[in-house]
């Protein structure tokens, strides 16, 4: 049995507390009129309305994704291309014989030493450029006597890391080694690729030694430390920064024993 003090809500039908002005279950007002409209229902979620949803997700994580790209490249370090800019190596003199000319003259020499040209029984790479279906780029190239021809590193960028390894037969004690920079098929293919600005040549007793090289076509001659050596690592360190292609190449690498050793 009910009293007259309490009120029941003439929308729930629930008894609420004497002199409550809204009802305690569902809020309605208690001293007004009944809520004749129809009672406001939930959203409901279609097929169409979810995929519409998902679709601007996809949308605005791309949006995000390329900003971060577009925010990444403009902050981010430009590659290196100078690994020892205050380092001084050993600098290369211009060989008497130009490009193009006999590689196999060993006569080629800005140094005093007599010395005789060895050829290498192997050549390595770190990476090679993927050949095509009418040039590849292997070390071996750089052992052919051929300018037209080169290794092209292939790693990602201008290829500063990335070595070439010579072995020979037997020790030998090197006088020099003569390089034909870049990649020496046309002026295009020279301007394009990355040429290499300095080297590191490693031996295989441990010594090491730092050789810069000449941003041009003709060959090259280094004098090497007189050591025994039964294989030489020649790793790009730093490169000339005016290039279109970041394939670093080196078209020709001759090594000279010391005569008579």
């Amino acid at each position: 049995m009910t009293t007259p003090e309490h009120a029941r809500c003439r929308e729930c039908r629930v008894l609420n507390e004497p002199g409550a002005l809204f009802c305690g279950r569902c809020g309605a007002s208690l001293a007004g009129p009944p809520y004749r409209g129809a009672r406001p229902r939930g959203r409901r979620v279609t097929a169409a309305g979810a995929a519409m949803g998902f679709a601007l997700f996809l949308i605005l994580l791309a949006t995000a994704f390329t900003l971060g790209v577009i925010v990444y490249r403009t902050v981010k370090p430009g590659d290196t291309v100078d690994a020892l800019p205050t380092v001084l190596g050993t600098v290369a003199s211009t060989s008497t014989t130009a490009a193009g000319g006999s590689s196999g003259n060993s006569g080629s020499t800005s140094s005093t030493v007599a010395a005789t040209l060895v050829r290498p029984g192997t050549a390595s790479a770190s990476s090679v450029l993927k050949a095509t279906s009418t040039i590849n780029y292997g070390a071996t190239n750089v052992l052919d006597g051929d300018l037209t021809t080169a290794w092209n590193e292939g790693a990602e960028g201008p290829g500063v890391g990335e070595w070439i390894r010579f072995a020979v037969s037997e020790p030998a004690v090197l006088a020099r080694i003569e390089i034909a920079n870049g990649y020496q098929k046309d002026e295009e293919r020279f301007q394009g690729n990355a040429r290499v600005k300095s080297l590191r040549l490693e031996y295989s007793n441990g010594a090491t030694q730092l050789i810069d090289l000449l941003d041009t076509e003709a060959y090259q001659s280094v004098t090497t430390v007189r050591t025994p050596t039964e294989w030489l690592k020649l790793t790009i360190m730093s490169v000339y920064p005016d290039y279109v292609w970041e394939d670093a190449a080196l078209s020709e690498v001759r090594m000279f024993a010391v005569a008579g050793q």
